[in-house]
């Protein structure tokens, strides 16, 4: 065994180191590279791939090429049917190509679509010289679009299958609504002249028109407001005691018919008395008056008497003719029909009763009645709705004893909107109805106020109807419709047609396929939803109602139509 200072001595000295056997640092980065590289070269490769198929398509097109061209001659590439500045193909851009709507193409302005002779936007002193002035003065509409002076431009056909084709429209209420001002000379604007163009039908459809057919129809305008009956004030009468006194007899009652000339009460009066006797004092005057002159007359030839006597005596009996004549007349103005050969000798008992019925002459005695007895007349043939006295009160002319109304016609006040007011004159028809009640009086517009009320700013019309049946009573609410218009065959189209394009009202005529033609219109009357056409429209013909708007937009945006959508 080895000693202890052997092994001191080998652990004190340095142990020889052992052979190193792992490859060199180098060698081993090189490796690890070239492995993620292998790894990462498919990657490439798709990415590669990817990017090639990428341009390929771009270069295309995206379209897959014909089994041909890939092992022949590729075909000659011909030029794509479609207009790129309007958006449509190119062999029906009508903007491109004016001549497929019988426009000259020659007379063409491209860039505002309309005939360049007419073109406001390049030619401005158009609006000066008045050469655009196409307008027919007679119907309010450009002469071009005038379908009452030249039929021959209608478009028709065959509209879709649409609820608005109704042969009957009845008009209600509401007022034509309040035209703008225009903001540009409606005969010189040009809009009427452009085209709104869809690039297929299918795009049409996605915007989600709807058509109608133009076509002839009754048509009736009526202006609605409330109203209300009352009694004719011609033939409605309050009647008083011409003289004071006492209500002697009353002889109708509440709700009795009475004809014209009937007693409604008798009245004793002392002033009626008073004027009788006056009456047979001037009567017996004049007589005795006129057997004077008789005798004047008579000596004169023999010279007993003189002319002046004559003359005295002929002037004493005109003044008692004056007499008789004012006695007369005093019991006529107390309603009492004196005869004008009046004589004291022969009507002096019929003076006694005069003016009371036959029938109450016979039941009185002579001997000792009253000759102071005035009877109170109907003035006319009614019925009687008040009556204010009882026999034995005192009366006076003041106080109305008796109303009589002639109850077979009433007038109807009708209280109109201000702003109706340009649709009403005298004479056009009207039907009321009473409120809670089916049937309808009819009658005519006999009466317009005119002045505005301050509160309710109405005016006033009155009507006279028909009561024979004395169905109506007076004082009854309801409403009243007045027609201001009627005619049995119109043209009528439905509101949402209609568009304001800043000087005129247009509607949208299909000319082809999908294309259409702003036609300028007059409109008439309206409801709440149908406009009637007074010019511009035919029968026939088919418009766009829903979405009309949309087309309008495509008109104005971008100031289209040669200055016809900014102000001059």
């Amino acid at each position: 065994m080895p000693s202890q200072d052997q092994n001191s001595q080998s652990a004190s000295s340095p142990a020889s180191p052992a052979p190193d056997r792992s490859p060199p640092v180098s060698l081993a980065r090189n490796a690890s590279v070239l492995a993620a590289a292998a790894r990462a070269v498919p990657t490439l490769v798709v990415l590669a791939l990817l990017g090639g198929v990428g341009y390929w398509g771009h270069v295309n097109e995206w379209r897959a090429p014909k089994f041909a061209s890939l092992f022949g001659s590729p075909p000659p590439i011909e030029p794509e049917d479609w207009c790129d500045e309007h958006a449509v193909p190119e062999s029906t851009c009508v903007k491109c190509h004016p001549e497929l709507l019988g426009a000259s193409a020659v007379d063409w302005c491209k860039e505002h679509g309309v005939p360049e002779s007419r073109c406001t936007a390049c030619h401005p002193d158009i609006l000066t010289r008045g050469v655009a002035g196409d307008w027919c003065k007679e119907h309010g509409v450009p002469e071009s679009n005038c379908t009452l002076c030249h039929p021959e431009i209608a478009v028709r056909g065959a509209p879709p299958a649409s609820p608005l084709g109704a042969t009957v429209v009845s008009i209600e209420g509401p007022p034509p609504e309040e035209i703008p001002a225009p903001i540009k000379n409606p005969a010189t604007c040009q809009i009427h002249a452009l085209r709104v163009q869809f690039a297929s039908v299918e795009a049409m459809r996605k915007v989600g028109l709807e058509f109608a057919g133009v076509t002839e129809r009754p048509f009736a305008t009526t202006v609605s407001a409330n109203a209300e009956t009352t009694y004719d004030r011609t033939h409605l009468a309050q009647v008083a005691s011409r003289v004071p006194g006492v209500a002697w007899r009353v002889e109708r009652e509440i709700g009795e018919s009475v004809s014209k000339g009937e007693v409604l009460a008798i009245i004793d009066s002392a002033e009626v008395g008073d004027a009788k006797a006056e009456l047979l004092q001037a009567a017996a005057q004049l007589e005795v008056r006129r057997k004077a002159l008789g005798r004047v007359e008579r000596l004169l030839p023999q010279g007993i008497t003189t002319l002046a006597d004559e003359q005295a005596a002929a002037a004493a009996v005109r003044e008692a003719e004056i007499r008789l004549f004012n006695a007369r007349q005093a019991l006529v103005n107390l309603g009492l029909d004196v005869p004008a050969d009046f004589s004291a000798a022969t009507d002096e008992r019929a003076l006694q009763f005069l003016g009371l019925p036959e029938a109450l002459r016979r039941s009185l005695d002579p001997a000792s009645a009253s000759a102071n007895l005035v009877p109170i007349l109907s003035p006319l043939d009614g019925v009687v709705l008040a009556r204010e006295v009882v026999a034995g009160e005192m009366v006076d002319s003041s106080r109305p004893l008796f109303t009589v109304a002639d109850t077979r016609r009433l007038w109807l006040m009708i209280d109109v909107p201000q702003t109706q007011m340009g649709l009403l004159a005298l004479g056009q028809p009207v039907r009321f109805r009473p409120q809670g009640r089916d049937d309808a009086a009819s009658g005519r517009v006999s009466w317009i106020s005119t002045a505005v009320d301050e509160r309710t700013r109405t005016v006033r019309l009155r009507a006279e109807l028909d009561n024979a049946d004395g169905r109506l009573l007076s004082g009854m609410f309801g409403r009243a419709e007045i027609t201001v218009r009627s005619s049995p065959e119109a043209i009528a189209v439905s509101s949402e047609a209609i568009q304001w394009e800043g000087c005129c009202h247009v509607v949208f005529v299909r000319v082809g396929e999908a294309i259409f033609a702003p036609r300028k219109v007059r409109l008439g009357a309206t409801d709440r939803l149908h406009r009637e056409v007074l010019a511009g429209l035919s029968p026939g013909e088919v418009v766009v109602t829903a979405g009309s708007h949309v087309l309008k937009s495509e008109l104005l945006k971008s100031n289209l139509g040669a200055g016809c959508c900014g102000q001059e």
